[in-house]
């Protein structure tokens, strides 16, 4: 079981892992967002600019790495046009999420390969923005996300202080592995019936998170 400690350092990647997929319209809402952007610089038909999106996606970690080094696109730019609040869809209010971060010890974080104003906004409607201590963003990263071996080595060190007991919370097992070759915790916050061998924790839903803390705590 996992020991609910206070020298814990919980890390809580954002989209389908503070909110689930049940919510998928949330993600969705910004993937449309993506996909408008990259038609708009490439100057291309919106199914083809999916696939772009998808194509960066898989290539380099995330679509705006892809725009980066192919299209020279400013990041900053980029998170302005997909962030427009009257076009998103952000997760409802979650009083049960709320009382789960409340009962955690030590610090709690995002750590998350979207600009901070994204997770922020969406945590704001869950009512759960005061139980997180903060969010390390794309940008604190130098615009360079999970799964690069750089995001998590500067996690450690921006963590240290708060302590060493790192457990990662994400719905990628990309993102995930890293953290695990690390000596992280690894959970993965995924439906998905199967996972490898060394994936510390599966849980198919956040709140699915006290099945495996110790009961002793």
């Amino acid at each position: 079981m996992l020991q609910n400690t206070p020298d814990k350092i919980w890390l809580f990647d954002y989209d389908l892992t503070l909110y689930g997929a049940e919510e998928r319209c949330v993600i969705e809402s910004l993937d449309h967002r993506i996909s408008l952007f990259v038609q708009k610089t490439v100057g291309t038909d919106f199914e083809t600019a999916h696939k772009i999106r998808t194509d960066y996606l898989e290539q380099f970690g995330t679509t705006l790495a892809g725009l980066m080094a192919r299209n020279n696109v400013d990041p900053d730019v980029f998170f302005d046009f997909i962030h427009e609040p009257e076009y998103l869809i952000y997760p409802k209010k979650a009083p049960e999420k709320k009382k789960l971060l409340q009962s955690l010890s030590g610090r709690r974080y995002v750590f998350t390969n979207g600009r901070h104003d994204w997770s922020e906004a969406g945590m704001a409607h869950m009512e759960i923005d005061g139980e997180i201590d903060g969010v390390f963003d794309l940008k604190q990263l130098g615009w360079e996300g999970k799964p690069h071996a750089s995001a998590y080595s500067k996690m450690e060190r921006w963590v240290s202080e708060k302590g060493s007991n790192i457990v990662l919370l994400e719905d990628s097992l990309r993102n995930l592995k890293p953290a695990h070759d690390r000596g992280w915790t690894t959970v993965y916050v995924n439906p998905a019936p199967e996972t490898p061998e060394w994936v510390d924790y599966h849980i198919p839903h956040l709140m699915n998170l006290p099945d495996i803390l110790s009961p002793s705590m």
